[in-house]
């Protein structure tokens, strides 16, 4: 399968290919096998289309195109290429050779499988089919245990470090990789761990040398290979504790495979119509509908041709796996000899044995500065370790700032080979906001240096920017004074209009949406350095927005920094993902906020810091491909503050029964201090104002739900107003935040099931139409469907603005099943978000518990405009489904259709239809009735399915060829139900049904099977 010949490319990141599917008992019975299928799904719904693909295999073609004119067709390679491997066993404190602490053998036997499989040695070669040996390869490529360490120390190539978790998810790729990192640009980096998925391994995906590539990660630190402990090794030469799916070693073979730029062999195809439309960019793989599990045992054929499900990059198990392709192993070569971090892999100095020589001094590491620095007085320091074979007892060494010698400092020393101590300068104070700090060794020993090599080291530090307390910052504009740490050069923190307040307003965000699937990565957003040695108290406060894409568990986390540390070395203060980071209803769409509802105030003691003169805060976003995430307000307190939000009212509701109700608020501290007692002023109807004093605990953040005494309403509308007052008996530094206005309505219409509502006629003593805080309704507007009912966002410039249109009280008691059809016209107006939301309840509308329907903006509109919409035909109208079945046997019944206004567009809504069943797909009726389940193939039994304008009394009867009656039935309220008709014991031949509707009778013949 070409990139030539195919005009099909897939829509997928290159940054990441995950495969494999974990099945172990030991962690999970998932039968997944490759994230890349779900998150393709996922890339899909999102409509996006990434031409990195594109850019990438063309660039990969070229490469394969001239290196075989340059070497012939069989593509030869010079000599071995060699790759030194590190192994970074990532366990949970357990002795060598248990659990996830794998043994040294086990290790060993994994780069065994390797070096087989990719020259072809494997014993299980023979197993190929014949019709696919033509074109069976193998590439003369040797994996070797890393022989020196980046440090030019001796290694068996193997690392094991304690995790900080138990076991690690993909979004857990940038923390686990810190733990142990070789540089990409030298070693193959393999980390070892216990995986939390149902998958078993991934990698990263390389990149080519052309600029554009925006979707290509190029984060060096995050290059390599993750495979679950129970799939590295093979029990061919050891009792191994492996997965019996997954024992042979071939989890690693494939995901190395995707490290050296294959793909799937099927082409990731899933989603498509034609599934045969995948490619993996290899001529000589045959065309395969979908991947392979498990072991086949005969020839499966798809795509007109049979399947090589044998294919180290299909999913079958690892002892059915034995081949690469000649094209395949093209591809790798062209990788090997072209990709950034791949080709220098041949070259690096992990391959060769230590050398120790006489008087060699190098330097391990810069001490100070670092790359960030928050004090403009700095102690230059260094690391200097005896590399060579003897002992070392004198260094000159030299400093150098911005290109310019400062210092040459001779250091009386007494190291012994493989020892290392620190060494300082004399302290300077920089006047610049950028510095590059260079360190060498002019002479050890009195004499040259016996290697070069490691005598020389940089570092360029930015003084980072100091903000006096109390701050605050709104991000009107990006903050220069900010520092954002971008890893991956791609996505990061940046500014965008986000409604908070003002429909103008500005926040910084991410865009986890598009972030596609580099799972794990993490941007980082720093504050500037402050200073907490003085001031009495300190508290963080900040507003964040973010909504759930599917399951997708972004995470925001909070780090505190003193003295100049890393992000990595700070406190962490805050940490909240998915759902617990969510302010606003989950989305399939890219996420911003309608306005200050969606938005939640967060405040953190910075108590446990005070002392400390330089204090940074960094804001460290984490990707898992979901949803927008914003960030705003964001200040440093250092008084205390009384601050209480009345966020909602939750009781209540805006349409119900009952005249008895008990209100329920919510509350959040979004001060300094803890809350201990506040006023509640509660107004009803315009009557005398009724005061309440709570004493209860709110600490700063937290959000409270507060249920309030029993008020009597009346029937028809009702005006309620709380207001919050008097925090700690003092006065709140933000009244504009502490009331609250509500109208709620008493209704018990009662509405008979079936039910139609088509707006022609008046409809407002069973229905009821209300906006809750007084803004833009539900109105009657006249359409091509006569009359219906529509909100009109298009000139509601009041965000998140709802209005209300409830059904009367609907009896399900005797309903087996239930479900409604309505129609619904919208264009979206890019890229304001309108909403539509049907809401479920079923205690008369004392609570509406269950969403039973949420779309808006693109997912819910017929078209785009961003003039006011108005339908005109019936091609301006979806048609709607809604399954019902909760609320199936219930008494009192009702449904809010709820539209939240972003100011997009006009929302329509007509032909509400209520059904007894669950049918999705009813029979279209054209008539009054119709009748089907009559053909001699049919059962005695049918159907009769009616729609009439309104509710009717009906009858039926079945009459024999000699007008004898068979069957006679009479139902009451007949508006849209059907009835399964059984004719009884009946011999097979034609006969009459009679149907009479008010006075009318209809007749019509059917043919009804024999019982």
């Amino acid at each position: 399968m070409s990139l030539i010949n195919s005009s099909h490319f897939i829509k997928y990141s290159l940054a990441f290919i995950f495969a494999w599917a974990m099945i172990s008992p030991l962690h999970s019975n998932a039968q997944d096998r490759c994230a890349t299928v779900p998150y393709m799904k996922i890339l899909y719904e999102k409509k996006s289309i990434l031409e990195s693909e594109r850019n990438f295999e063309q660039w990969l073609h070229d490469k394969i195109q001239t290196r075989t004119k340059t070497l012939g067709t069989k593509r030869q390679q010079a000599s071995t290429y060699q790759i030194p491997v590190v192994v970074h066993v990532i366990h949970n404190g357990e002795a060598i050779g248990a659990g996830s602490n794998i043994s040294d053998e086990q290790i060993l036997s994994q780069i065994d499988v390797l070096n087989n499989d990719y020259k072809r040695l494997n014993a299980d070669a023979a197993n190929t089919p014949g019709e696919f040996l033509p074109v069976a390869g193998s590439l003369d490529i040797e994996f070797v245990m890393a022989k020196r360490t980046p440090e030019g120390l001796a290694t068996t190539g193997i690392v094991r470090v304690q995790g900080t978790k138990t076991s690690w998810s993909i979004n857990d790729n940038y923390e686990l990789k810190s733990l142990s990192y070789w540089p990409a640009e030298e070693y193959l980096n393999i980390w070892v761990t216990t995986l939390t998925t149902s998958y078993v391994g991934f990698a990263q995906f390389p990149v080519s040398n052309l600029p554009g590539l925006e979707n290509s990660s190029n984060n060096r630190l995050t290059d390599g290979v993750v495979i679950d402990y129970s799939a590295f090794g093979t029990i061919d030469v050891g009792s191994f504790d492996l997965d019996p799916q997954f024992n042979k070693g071939r989890t690693t073979t494939h995901e190395v495979g995707h490290f050296l730029g294959l793909r799937h062999i099927w082409g990731d195809d899933e989603d498509e119509s034609d599934k045969c439309l995948g490619t993996d960019y290899v001529d000589d793989t045959p065309n395969q509908q979908v991947n392979t599990s498990g072991c086949p045992t005969t020839t499966r054929t798809s795509c007109g041709s049979n399947d090589m499900y044998m294919n180290y990059l299909d999913y079958t198990n690892d002892a059915c796996m034995n081949l690469f392709t000649q094209g395949q192993i093209g591809r790798m070569i062209a990788v090997l000899e072209n990709s950034p971090r791949r080709v220098s892999l041949l070259t690096s100095p992990g391959l060769l044995d230590p050398a120790p020589v006489a008087n060699d001094l190098g330097i391990k590491s810069i001490i100070q500065p670092a790359e960030k620095i928050c004090s403009s007085s700095v102690t230059p320091t260094i690391e200097i370790k005896n590399y060579g074979s003897n002992n070392i007892t004198s260094a000159q060494i030299m400093f150098s700032l911005n290109g310019t010698t400062v210092e040459t400092k001779s250091f009386p020393l007494s190291l012994a080979p493989l020892a290392s101590i620190q060494v300082s300068f004399t302290p300077i104070v920089i006047a610049s906001q950028t510095n590059t700090f260079s360190f060498e060794i002019n002479q050890t020993n009195g004499t040259t240096d016996g290697n070069v090599a490691d005598n020389i080291r940089n570092v360029t530090s930015e003084l980072s920017s100091f903000i006096n307390l109390p701050f605050a910052e709104n991000f009107d504009v990006v903050p220069t004074s900010w520092d954002i740490q971008n890893p991956d050069q791609l996505i990061t923190w940046a500014p965008k209009t986000a409604p908070n307040g003002n429909s103008a307003n500005k926040a910084m965000y991410i865009n986890f949406y598009d972030y596609e699937d580099r799972f794990g990565e993490v941007d980082i957003l720093a504050t500037p350095v402050f200073d907490l040695s003085v001031v009495p108290s300190a508290y963080l406060a900040f507003d964040v927005s973010y909504a759930v894409f599917q399951n997708s568990t972004d995470g925001l986390r909070v780090v505190v920094m003193t003295d100049c540390q890393s992000p990595a070395d700070g406190t962490i203060v805050y940490e909240k993902t998915g759902s617990q980071l969510a302010t606003a209803p989950s989305t399939s769409v890219p996420f911003t906020p309608s306005d200050n509802s969606q938005w939640r105030r967060e405040i953190i003691d910075l108590t446990p810091f005070l002392g400390n003169p330089r204090v940074q805060l960094a804001f460290i976003a984490i990707n898992d491909w979901g949803n927008n995430l914003y960030l705003d307000d964001v200040a440093v307190i250092t008084t205390s503050q009384e601050d209480l939000i009345l966020k909602a009212v939750i009781s209540p509701t805006p349409v119900r029964c009952d005249n008895q109700v008990i209100p329920q608020l919510q509350i959040q501290n979004a001060g300094t201090v803890e809350v201990t007692s506040f006023l509640v002023e509660t107004t009803v109807n315009n009557g005398t104002p009724q005061f309440k004093e709570i004493t209860t605990s709110i600490q700063p953040g937290e959000t409270m739900t507060l249920t309030l005494s029993e008020t009597t309403l009346v029937n028809g509308s009702n005006k309620l107003s709380f207001i919050l007052s008097e925090p700690n008996g003092l006065i709140d530094i933000n009244p504009d935040d502490n009331s609250r206005s509500l109208t709620t309505i008493i209704n018990n219409a009662e509405g008979i099931i079936p039910l139609r509502e088509n707006f022609d006629e008046n409809f407002e003593s069973d229905w009821v139409v209300v906006n809750p805080t007084e803004g833009f309704p539900w109105e009657k507007i006249a359409t091509n469907y006569n009359q219906s009912i529509f909100f009109n966002a298009f000139d509601n410039i009041k965000l998140g603005d709802e209005a209300w249109l409830v059904s009367p009280v609907l009896d399900f008691s005797s309903a087996q099943s239930a479900s409604m059809f309505f129609d619904v016209s919208y264009a979206f107006n890019t890229p304001r978000y309108d909403q539509l939301r049907i809401l479920l309840s079923k205690d008369c509308g004392k609570t509406y518990s269950t969403v039973a329907f949420d779309q808006g903006g693109e997912d819910l509109s017929v078209t785009s405009s961003s003039s006011s919409w108005s339908p005109i035909a019936s091609a301006d109208w979806n048609h709607q489904y809604v399954n019902l079945n909760t609320l199936a046997l219930e008494k009192n019944a009702r449904l809010a259709f709820v539209v939240t206004n972003a100011n997009g567009n006009n929302l329509y809504v007509d032909n509400i239809e209520f059904f007894t069943s669950d049918n999705p797909d009813p029979p279209a009726i054209e008539g009054l009735f119709l009748i089907y389940g009559t053909q001699p193939t049919d059962p005695g039994s049918f159907y009769l399915t009616f729609n009439l304008s309104e509710p009717q009394t009906i009858g039926y009867e079945i009459l024999d060829a000699m007008g004898r009656e068979i069957v006679s039935t009479q139902v009451d309220n007949v508006l849209n139900q059907t009835f399964l008709v059984d004719a009884g014991h009946t011999a097979t031949g034609i006969y009459i049904v009679r149907v009479r509707i008010a006075a009318k009778y209809y007749s019509t013949k059917v043919f009804l099977s024999g019982n």
